[in-house]
């Protein structure tokens, strides 16, 4: 049976990218794919400000990676805490990244050994080795230095400006790095992961010092607007297109030599929103529009407490994205009783998805302002049901080892789409809680069209019919009264005397039907 949802104000239609085949459930244990989570306990808006836990379904995940960035390491005990109070099985990961090349090379020869000949690791291994076992943590997620530093440049690592952070040449330390590092991981008490986080460029001779490769594609903007300048032009591009994922996932399984079981594929539920001074932006999701526009203005799309900044990984500025996480954009803007591929009405967003398009990749665009700017337009491009739908086919056609999710509590508060994943992970999809469309064991599929008219051509005739009984009633009723009306009437003509105090006035209020159907409505 095929999955249909609804858009364009609820016209169910198989052309929209809507109709969706169900995902078969790997029942295979050794076949079944990872889930891994990131999370982060600060604010976006204002790094320096932390963030509760989230609320985290831990049976739905394998891997916890916590980022060291901005979070505090003390804050792991509560993470761990959560974890145990849970009885969960997951398995936390301290995630971290450095851009400082001088501080990534590895002891080369005896001199860089101890009296007892032991080698001595740099200060990145000792002290991710001792978190580990002072937290007691499960390993370590790092991200590959060269994902963004090098498209950057900057005083680090040298005095030059104009040299790059990263440089390619470089690769080689963190390849000694990453075999060191898994050497010291080996020697700690238990099974430890190392996983490693990278962009689309490949480094080999890695597969053997990593558990696995986690791959993210997404904020695709940022990244080629980074590596393609446009003569001073920006170009918007989908979030996270499946097509920029496959071919980094060819490269790096052909290339970088890294087996496909090893392979994450990294989902984002922060989405991207940004201003697009271009009306082609209507039809087509990659457009040009001059980098000096007003990219930006909160004050008119009135969602400040939702919208939160992208920085620029080069400068740390803001730039022409912001994240709209998927837990707000689908209460605020979607309309899930048809698994969220529908705009809620009255509103004025318009949801485009073109089957032809390679990067499976829905998009909403809306006018800033008709009168004032007219070809203005919100640009955002997201992941719901039917771009995951195509990923997570991808992710069990290749057998590749898993999906990471940034960031668990961009979810909406019934994990609709994490939910929606558990296929990879050898479950059905929850029949409670969220509005996913359906898969194998996940309740009823939304009705077709010609049902839906079906049911309104039977109600209306139905109510025709009871509606013309129920006014013949009436009549009667109403004859009945009047007629006893005046036969009280008469009598009373007789009676010359009556007590007011014994005369009871009782009414009816027939409320405006509209208002009262308004009061009903719920959001």
């Amino acid at each position: 049976a095929l999955i249909t949802l609804a858009q364009d104000g609820g016209t169910l239609s198989n052309n929209n990218g809507c109709t969706l085949e169900p995902l078969n459930i790997v029942t295979e244990v050794d076949k079944q794919l990872k889930t891994i989570g990131y999370v982060q306990l600060f604010s976006a808006k204002t790094p320096t400000q932390t963030t509760p836990i989230p609320k985290i379904p831990w049976d739905s995940y394998d891997f916890i990676n916590f980022i060291d960035d901005v979070n505090k390491l003390n804050r792991i005990g509560d993470l761990i805490k959560y974890k145990d109070n849970a009885k969960a099985s997951t398995k936390i990961l301290l995630s971290i990244r450095n851009y400082n090349v001088e501080q990534w090379p590895q002891p080369q020869d005896d001199k860089d050994k101890d009296d007892n000949g032991n080698v001595e690791y740099n200060r990145i291994i000792t002290e991710t080795i001792t978190t580990i076992k002072d937290h007691q943590l499960d390993g370590i997620d790092i991200e590959y230095p060269g994902m963004r530093g090098s498209l950057c440049k900057g005083p680090n690592p040298g005095p030059n400006p104009n040299e790059f952070i990263w440089d390619k040449n470089n690769d080689d330390k963190i390849i000694n790095f990453l075999k060191n590092i898994r050497v010291a991981l080996n020697g700690m008490e238990g099974v430890k992961t190392l996983m490693l986080t990278v962009g689309r460029d490949v480094i080999g001779n890695l597969n053997g010092a990593i558990d696995y490769l986690n791959i993210e594609t997404y904020h695709n903007s940022l990244y080629q607007n980074s590596k393609e300048p446009n003569n001073g032009n920006y170009k918007s591009h989908p979030n996270s297109p499946l097509d920029v994922y496959k071919k980094a996932y060819e490269d790096w399984n052909n290339l970088g030599g890294i087996d496909s079981k090893k392979i994450i594929m990294g989902v984002d539920f922060g989405n991207t929103i940004q201003m697009v001074p271009n009306e082609n932006i209507r039809q087509f999701q990659t457009v040009e529009f001059p980098k000096s526009a007003d990219l930006f203005d909160f004050n008119k799309l009135k969602l400040i407490d939702q919208i939160q900044p992208i920085r620029e990984f080069c400068s740390g500025a803001d730039s022409n994205l912001y994240l709209w996480l998927w837990r707000d954009l689908s209460k605020s803007v979607l309309d899930p009783s048809g698994g969220f591929c529908s705009i809620k009405s009255n509103l004025n967003w318009t949801r485009k998805f073109v089957e032809t398009d390679t990067s499976v990749t829905p998009w909403l665009y809306s006018v800033v302002d008709t009168k004032v700017a007219p070809n203005f337009y919100y640009y955002v491009s997201y992941e719901d049901f039917v771009s995951l739908h195509s990923k997570l086919e991808f992710a069990m056609t290749n057998s590749i080892g898993g999906m990471s999710i940034s960031d668990v509590s961009y979810d909406d508060i019934n994990n609709s789409l994490l939910n929606f994943m558990q296929p990879i992970r050898g479950k059905a999809v929850p029949t409670t809680g969220g509005s996913s469309p359906s898969n194998e064991g996940n309740g009823k599929s939304a009705p077709k069209v010609s049902d839906n008219v079906g049911k309104i051509k039977k109600g209306i005739i139905t109510g025709s019919i009871v509606g013309s009984i129920l006014g013949l009633f009436l009549l009667a009723i109403c004859a009945y009264w009047y007629r006893q009306k005046t036969l009280r009437k008469s009598e009373a003509s007789d009676i010359n005397t009556e007590s007011s105090s014994n005369r009871v006035v009782s009414s009816t209020i027939i409320p405006n039907d509209r208002r009262f159907i308004d009061h009903l409505t719920i959001e």
